[in-house]
Parts: structure tokens; C-alpha cells; sequence
């Protein structure tokens, strides 16, 4: 008897970034510049993903998730940098 193939589930709470007003494919669009010059396989090797998940990435068939874009980075020879802003202190009135 055949075993049945799993069912890949898509997970249903991931966060959107774009929700939240961060632009992640505008990221990579600074990053690309910078990997001129490698072929996707040099970089899905240095990325350590497959050659097709570079294609994916760079033609915008697949949205790159935060830790995409620092191997991409990392690869480009620099780094990704993400941090909080605190919100402005508001000023108190004066009545």
C-alpha cells in the first residue's frame, strides 16, 4: 500500500511586514545592485538556498523574509540592520 503524501500547510499567523509599513522588496531592491557580477547559483551557495529560491527572490515570484535579506546582504559583502525607533516624547501642555 502506497504511503500518502503530507499535506504542506500554510501557516495562517505569519505577520505581513508590509502591514506595518516596512517595505522588505524595496530592501531588496538596494541589496541587488550589490550582488552584480555573482550568477544566482554563487549566491543561493553563499545564501545557503537553493539557486531557485534566488530566482524566486529576484524576479519578485517570492516576497524575502528579514533573515533572506541579511544572507543577501551578508553575500553582498554588507549587513542588514534593523532596530527600533522609539516613539517622540509628547510635550505635556500647559493647561
Amino acid at each position: 500500500m502506497p504511503k500518502k503524501k503530507a499535506k504542506r500547510t500554510v501557516r495562517q499567523n505569519r505577520m505581513d511586514a508590509a502591514e506595518h509599513g516596512i517595505d522588505l522588496p524595496a530592501v531588496l531592491e538596494s541589496i541587488k545592485p550589490h550582488l552584480a557580477g555573482m550568477t544566482q547559483a554563487e549566491i543561493g551557495e553563499a545564501c545557503g538556498v537553493s539557486t531557485m529560491a534566488v530566482s524566486h527572490l529576484m524576479t519578485g515570484f517570492r516576497n524575502p523574509s528579514i533573515g533572506m535579506l541579511a544572507a543577501l546582504a551578508k553575500a553582498a559583502g554588507g549587513t542588514l540592520e534593523v532596530r527600533f525607533q522609539p516613539p517622540k516624547a509628547k510635550r505635556q501642555g500647559n493647561g
